[in-house]
C-alpha cells in the first residue's frame, strides 16, 4: 500500500521529532551525570581532607571518566544525526519518485 504524501510528511516530521527527543535526554543525562561527579569529587575532596594522596592523580582520573562518557555522547548525538539524515534522504527519494510519476 502506497503512502499518501501528508502520510509521508506526517511520518518524517514523526521520526525527526523522535530524534530530537533523543538529544534532548541525552544531553539532560550528561547534564545530570556532570552535576553528580561534581557532587561526588567534592564529597571525597571533603572526605579525605586529613588523607594524604595524589589530588592531581585523583582529578585526572575523573577527568578521563568524564571524557569517555562525553565522547559517547557525542557520538551517539552524530549517530542520531545521521539517522535523521537518512530519513530526509529517504523522504526526498520517495517525493521525488511520487513526482515523477
Amino acid at each position: 500500500m502506497r503512502q499518501t504524501k501528508q502520510e509521508m510528511v506526517e511520518e518524517y516530521l514523526y521520526k525527526k521529532r523522535q530524534f530530537n527527543a533523543q538529544r534532548m535526554e541525552l544531553s539532560d543525562r550528561l547534564a545530570g551525570f556532570r552535576r553528580e561527579t561534581e557532587q561526588l569529587v567534592a564529597q571525597v575532596m571533603y572526605l579525605t581532607r586529613n588523607d594524604i594522596w595524589d589530588r592531581a592523580q585523583f582529578y585526572r582520573a575523573v577527568e578521563v571518566s568524564a571524557a569517555k562518557v562525553e565522547q559517547g555522547a557525542t557520538d551517539y548525538t552524530r549517530y542520531l544525526a545521521d539517522r535523521e539524515h537518512d530519513a530526509t534522504v529517504e523522504y526526498k527519494r520517495q517525493i521525488d519518485r511520487r513526482h515523477d510519476q
